[in-house]
């Protein structure tokens, strides 16, 4: 008797319950989370087909699943890319950028204004492996040309600074280092799809933590970096490689956060614009980092840059220096301290020992960063609230100063 007449084992049943698939003429509304970690197939015709790209499939973990397929196609009709790539944080995202389109002995220009994860990164592994990492002050003038080398093969920017909000010209910049045949690499974490589409504007591949303003709820760790086909595919294989792609849930769970992503950003865009109009006008805040603000020294590159939107990220410098900090994150009730940054709660973080702890203090205080500075990632409360909770920290502020 075969195996498909007699009766199985109930040991043999169990081993297989779950896995079979119930007969539907429709499909579920909301996308089901795919957590299997492999694919079985029906012989090696099959896969040799879907190795091949012949027909659609998947094989393991590492090579991605349906939830990966569904966020990282989302992720690229928003930023108008040909394809995109999720992996398992921001910085695996960017590592795998750069070892699968860099070589060792290669030259690699940073935005001096940038996050302090991607400062370890670049000087604690990348330098160690052998590539050049420098480090430029893209506002001055003549700096990209002064720092170019023979070796020089790309520029890594940052659309919005962090955490100093810095507006980054990516049309200028970008064009400099097509002239000189150098990659462009933008992270657009701060600014997401709904306010700046980079490679629109020059660049040849941008990235995101989707830890942040994709999934919107503090629950996602994860990256993605999208561009064209050719060179998403290069990082893909980097990706496998390394073991770095994004978990299914991560996948699905950012998948789910976009669908009100433009949204949020038009909300918190709103309430960023009015707490840092509040800030200005505090006697203890002794200046504010805000494009939207006209007194913000790049504001009209912000309005051509930002037509839908300034950012949801505000920082500002206290006047009674780390004291004032320290009185300010103690005292606020309804915006918690946190080393994050895209959650749909305000949210507060003090630079100096989060994001940038790691970055020496000479870096630090070429990048700005100064005792006194405080980062804020506004949410979609009402906005009297979260002004309401500042006015309180800024009061224990002003007695702390």
């Amino acid at each position: 008797m075969s195996t498909a007449e007699r009766p199985l084992a109930p040991a043999t049943r169990l081993a297989h319950v779950g896995r079979r698939w119930p007969p539907a003429a429709n499909r579920p509304v909301a996308p089901p989370l795919y957590q299997s970690v492999a694919y079985q197939f029906a012989g090696l015709d099959q896969l040799e087909a879907i190795y091949a790209g012949e027909q659609p499939g998947y094989f393991y973990y590492r090579y991605g699943g349906p939830n990966h397929t569904i966020l990282e196609q989302t992720v690229a009709e928003l930023e108008g890319a040909e394809a995109a790539v999720a992996t398992s944080s921001g910085l695996a995202a960017l590592a795998a950028t750069l070892l699968a389109l860099l070589r060792p002995g290669d030259h690699l220009l940073v935005a001096r204004h940038s996050y302090g994860g991607t400062y370890s990164l670049l000087t604690a592994e990348l330098a160690r492996l052998g590539f050049g990492v420098e480090f430029v002050d893209l506002a001055a003038p003549g700096a990209l040309a002064a720092a170019a080398r023979p070796t020089t093969r790309a520029l890594l920017l940052e659309t919005l600074t962090n955490p100093l909000l810095q507006v980054t010209d990516l049309p200028q910049l970008a064009a400099a280092a097509h002239a000189r045949g150098w990659l462009v690499i933008c992270d657009s974490t701060f600014t997401t799809p709904c306010l700046i589409q980079p490679l629109a504007h020059g660049c040849d591949l941008v990235w995101h933590a989707s830890s942040k303003y994709f999934g919107g709820q503090s629950q996602v760790l994860g990256g993605i970096v999208a561009g064209p086909r050719a060179l998403i595919e290069r990082v893909r294989e980097t990706v496998i490689h390394l073991g770095v792609a994004a978990s299914a849930f991560d996948a699905w769970l950012a998948a789910q956060g976009l669908a009100t992503l433009a949204l949020r950003m038009e909300r918190a865009c709103q309430n960023a614009m009015a707490v840092a109009a509040f800030l200005a006008a505090q006697p203890e805040v002794a200046r504010v980092h805000y494009p939207g603000l006209p007194s913000h020294p790049q504001h009209a590159l912000a309005r051509q840059l930002y037509p839908h939107g300034y950012g949801a990220m505000v920082s500002f410098e206290l006047r009674g220096g780390a004291p004032a900090a320290r009185a300010l994150l103690d005292h606020l009730r309804l915006i918690p301290f946190v080393p994050s940054l895209g959650d749909v709660a305000t949210t507060v973080s003090y630079p100096l020992r989060t994001s940038h702890r790691h970055v020496p203090a000479a870096e630090r205080a070429a990048m700005g960063i100064s005792e006194g500075l405080v980062r804020l990632s506004v949410g979609i409360e009402a906005a009297e609230d979260i002004l309401a909770d500042l006015a309180a920290g800024l009061a224990a502020a002003r007695a702390a100063g």
